[in-house]
């Protein structure tokens, strides 16, 4: 039996692994193993990643450190999150034309968990997994926990310690479990531990819209995205190589190449409206996110028509950053005795910028508890 079984490997997941496994037995539990992309949700298409390490594995490297509201998270903890991940600015050297010409609009260059030096700008951080960029991985092989992929829940049971059960008959006990498998899966799996109607309610996405144009040879498909960025209240831009960007202006351009396409991401702080269903997720664009989005919009344009760009296209709406789904349910972790939530399901609003060091800070801040 474990002391703790860990639901999730993700970036949370991960975190309190290494951090748990130094004193305790534990077990981590992944549904899947290798990493595979999943879409949810209709006017605001939801996306994330199932699988060992979870969405972080195909993340952009960013760090940026926010207010978390409700947690107070010790300085001490980010300057450790900073020197384990190394997180560092790029050198100007790195940087392409058209960061440097952002740069110099007024952008500034984005902390990234990325080793420069070993990047070799091929352009797939969302792709694929290598060595230069860090992901929850590489907490998990730091850690000394069990890890166990391919585990469906089926069924947790209580009699004095935790009995989770799967499909294909594995049984893992634990004296305790965590869950941390994310904004989408997380109230779906503390649904069948507890009754409240608010479970999967006040969901947010950091909803984001790419836009952009034709700029010849500006070869931004072959770098990293998001190395030039503009914080404003309620958004932040940044650069942003997109397929679907590139998909919008052929409809108009057929003959036009992936290394001629310039764009702007603009990723919103949205309202909490969105809902976790058993099989689908609700989450609309209510008047004030698009309010802000008119407003970065036309902050984006600016710098675009700046950069030489003539004809404007813009992508759907999306969402990666799933997050404040039991943040009515859970005060603080524990749910009840041996039963903890942790992950960005936790945040009671939108951080509307990457969240990796945010979920990290608040695993730290949840192990610190613990130990």
């Amino acid at each position: 039996m474990y002391d703790y079984a860990i639901i999730g490997s993700g970036v949370a997941g991960s975190t309190l692994a290494k951090e748990l496994g130094e004193k305790y037995s534990v077990a981590v539990i992944e549904k899947g193993k290798n990493p595979t992309y999943v879409s949810e949700g209709k006017n605001v298409e939801i996306n994330y990643v199932y699988g060992l390490g979870g969405s972080a594995v195909y993340s952009l490297g960013n760090a940026i450190k926010v207010d978390i509201k409700g947690y107070k998270i010790d300085n001490d903890i980010y300057k450790e999150i900073w020197e384990e991940l190394k997180i560092k600015i790029p050198e100007d050297d790195f940087l392409n034309d058209v960061d440097k010409n952002f740069i110099e609009l007024g952008f500034k260059k984005m902390e990234k968990f990325i080793d420069f030096d070993k990047c070799n700008k091929c352009g797939n951080c969302a792709k694929k997994i290598c060595k230069a960029k860090w992901t929850p991985l590489n907490y998990l092989n730091e850690s000394k926990v069990d890890i166990i992929t391919k585990f469906n829940i089926k069924e947790i049971n209580y009699n004095n310690y935790y009995e989770i059960l799967e499909d294909e008959g594995r049984k893992v006990k634990a004296k305790n479990i965590i869950i941390s498998a994310g904004g989408i899966n997380s109230p779906r799996i503390l649904k069948n531990l507890i009754d409240d109607e608010n479970i999967g309610k006040n969901l947010f996405v950091d909803t984001f819209i790419t836009v952009g144009g034709i700029l010849k040879d500006i070869y931004l498909n072959k770098n990293i995205s998001m190395l030039a960025y503009k914080k404003y209240k309620n958004f932040i831009l940044a650069t942003h190589y997109s397929k679907l960007l590139l998909n919008e202006i052929k409809k108009d351009y057929k003959d036009v190449k992936e290394k001629d396409i310039i764009g702007i991401m603009i990723k919103i702080k949205d309202e909490n409206n969105g809902v976790v269903l058993d099989n689908n997720v609700r989450k609309e664009i209510t008047k004030e996110d698009f309010k802000t989005f008119v407003k970065g919009i036309g902050k984006a344009t600016k710098y675009l028509y700046k950069v030489g760009v003539d004809d404007i296209y813009t992508t759907i709406p999306r969402g990666s950053h799933p997050g404040g789904s039991l943040s009515l349910v859970v005060d603080e972790f524990e749910v009840k005795e041996g039963l903890y939530v942790c992950d960005a399901s936790l945040f009671k609003e939108a951080l509307g910028v990457p969240p990796i060091v945010s979920i990290i800070a608040l695993a730290k801040k949840f192990a610190r508890e613990i130990l």
